[in-house]
This record gives structure tokens, C-alpha cells and sequence, in this order.
């Protein structure tokens, strides 16, 4: 069982077994265990070693749980200590005033509120509410709270006058004109947007186009067109231009010399020579009776997919009524419009 340093059971050892002689004087020992009941110390400790091993059997233990049931950081109990270890002299200071917290500053009744229980005192002839509402006075003006509201001390309201018939005539006149419906105002030309289209455009852009006919003058010989001279720039650009015709060769037999003095390579030599052709393929390409049936043809069973694709297609003729006299039920029930019947009148009726 462990057994933290401030337990004083009889096993570990005390400050109370120092001697007299290395004591100090400023640690007097409290309720002094007697010389005689010294000897008793063994037989005490045993019986309270019983009395922990009885408590601890008293009790389903659980693995767990005694892991659990441990402190995470077991302290001692509290001991005073005594001073004189310390090397500093120790020196008792006064506390400081108590500074007043939020809470302090927000319990104070308000300065209004005591300004006017204060001017009520006064009134009365309270003396004694008068002096214990300026001490009140000047704990709430030194509040933080008092300063930051800046709120006036309280009045009495002040009784509205009955008004006269001119001020009830003006006044009606007032609701009479707020009470009229507000006149709307014309439409602001509204701004376009990258995207939209005006409707002005629009019509612009529906109406027929306008095609105004080129007339063209005839060509008359001026007497200016008479007296021109035409410079030698002039005459330059109107000579027609000669262009070599290159696509036709002038020499068609004629070989050139790089062609003659040409070596083919290997390659070139051996694409020139013409394709041989196998005699068993040519033998299979022509037949001796073209109109003859191979045996393997003869014996060939088709498949139904083969028969069925086989049959021809049933092709139906719609562009011939049967009955070419007949009228359709539709055009039996549709009714004419106005349009049509003024459609279907001869021309000049």
C-alpha cells in the first residue's frame, strides 16, 4: 500500500520525533504525544493496518473501477508551515481598497432617478434622506455607466394646451391633404442595358426601305476629253501586260540533259519492274463458262434470316388515291374562315 509523505501513521517518520535540542523555538510541537504512550505506537499501527485491510475487504473490487478510483495527481492534506525556513523576511502589507467592478457600477441607481428623490427630500424638509441620498450621489456620478448615459435629471410632463378652432381648422386642412391619392409621375425614358432594344428602333426599322433609282447620265464628248494629253505614266499602264506561258512546253520531243545524265537507285529500279501476278489467281478470275453454278452453291441450305431478307418489300403507293373522288372527313367538317371566303370569290365579283 502506498503512503503519501503527509500521512503520520506510526511507520514513517515525523517531524514530531525531532529532538528538542534541534527544534527551533519558533515551531512549538501541538498536542505532544506523552513519553509513557510511546511504547503503544507498534500495537497502535498494527490494529489500524487491520482496520484498512478489513475496509478494503468490505468492498467488490473491480479492476477497472481501483484504476479509476486513483487521484490523477494526489496531493497531501494541508499542513501550516512555519516561517523560519524561509530566508526572506516576511512583511505584512495593508490590502488595497476594494476597486469597484462592473457589477458594483451597475447596481447604483441611475443620477436622474436620485436627483429627483433628492429634490423631493428637499421639499419635504427630509434632512437625513437628504444626506444619505448625496452620499448615494456621489458614488453614481463617479460610475462609469453615469458618465458615458449623460442623461438630464427627470421634469415633470408638460400639459399640451386644448388647441384653438383656428389650429383644428389648420390642422384638419392638413389631413385633408395628405389624405389625397398622390398624383403619378411620367415615366423616366429608361436606360439601356447591353443587351436590350428600343422600340422606337424597332418601328424605325420595319418600315420599306426606301430605293431611290441610279439614273445614269449618257456619255458625251466633252471638249475638255478633246484637248486631254495623256502623261507617259499613263500611257505605260494602259499597254497590256505579257505574261510567259509556262504550263506549255515549246519542245514537247526534246528530253533535259538532267534527265539523261539521271542514275536511278536500287529502289527505283526495283518499283519499275511490272506486278507478278499469280497464274493460279488469274486461273480463278476467269471462268471457262461464266454462266455455270458452283456445286458448293448447289448445295447451300439459306438460313431462315437469309430467306426472310430474301422476300421482297411491300411498297404502298401514296401518291395515287384509290377512290380519287372521294372526300376526306376533316375537310368535310372544317369551317372557312373569313380570309378564305374572301380568298375563294373570282376576281372582279
Amino acid at each position: 500500500m502506498k503512503r503519501l509523505k503527509c500521512d503520520l501513521s506510526p511507520e514513517l517518520t515525523t517531524n514530531l520525533k525531532l529532538a528538542d535540542s534541534v527544534r527551533p523555538e519558533c515551531c512549538p510541537v501541538r498536542n505532544r504525544i506523552p513519553y509513557d504512550a510511546q511504547c503503544f505506537i507498534k500495537d497502535i499501527s498494527k490494529e489500524l493496518n487491520e482496520l484498512y485491510k478489513r475496509h478494503d475487504n468490505h468492498f467488490v473490487k473491480s479492476k477497472r473501477i481501483m484504476e479509476l478510483a486513483q487521484p490523477l495527481h494526489p496531493k497531501c492534506r494541508f499542513m501550516p508551515k512555519c516561517a523560519c525556513p524561509f530566508k526572506k523576511t516576511i512583511e505584512i502589507v495593508p490590502a488595497d481598497p476594494p476597486s469597484n467592478t462592473r457589477t458594483e457600477q451597475l447596481a447604483l441607481p441611475t443620477v436622474r432617478r436620485l436627483l429627483y428623490r433628492r429634490q423631493h427630500a428637499m421639499d419635504i424638509g427630509d434632512r437625513i434622506g437628504e444626506s444619505i441620498l448625496n452620499r448615494w450621489l456621489r458614488y453614481s456620478y463617479m460610475s462609469l455607466y453615469s458618465r458615458l448615459g449623460n442623461l438630464q435629471p427627470m421634469k415633470k410632463p408638460v400639459k399640451k394646451k386644448k388647441p384653438n378652432p383656428k389650429e383644428t381648422k389648420k390642422q384638419a386642412a392638413y389631413i385633408e391633404k395628405l389624405a389625397k391619392p398622390k398624383v403619378e409621375l411620367e415615366p423616366e425614358t429608361p436606360v439601356r442595358k447591353a443587351g436590350d432594344y428600343s422600340v422606337k428602333r424597332l418601328k424605325k426599322l420595319a418600315r420599306p426601305k426606301v430605293v431611290e433609282e441610279i439614273v445614269k447620265t449618257e456619255w458625251e464628248l466633252t471638249p475638255g476629253m478633246k484637248a486631254y494629253k495623256a502623261s507617259d505614266r499613263i500611257k505605260e499602264m494602259a499597254e497590256p501586260v505579257s505574261r510567259p506561258n509556262v504550263h506549255t512546253n515549246e519542245e514537247p520531243e526534246k528530253v533535259s540533259p538532267n534527265a539523261l545524265t539521271y542514275k536511278p537507285s536500287d529502289r527505283i529500279k526495283e518499283m519499275a519492274q511490272p506486278l507478278a501476278k499469280n497464274e493460279a489467281n488469274l486461273a480463278g478470275d476467269v471462268k471457262d463458262d461464266p454462266f455455270s453454278i458452283s456445286p458448293n452453291a448447289l448445295k447451300y441450305k439459306p438460313s431462315t434470316r437469309i430467306k426472310e431478307l430474301a422476300e421482297p418489300k411491300e411498297f404502298e403507293n401514296t401518291h395515287i388515291r384509290e377512290n380519287p373522288f372521294a372526300i376526306s372527313p376533316a375537310a368535310l367538317k372544317a369551317k372557312a374562315s373569313p380570309r378564305l371566303i374572301e380568298l375563294a370569290k373570282p376576281k372582279g365579283s
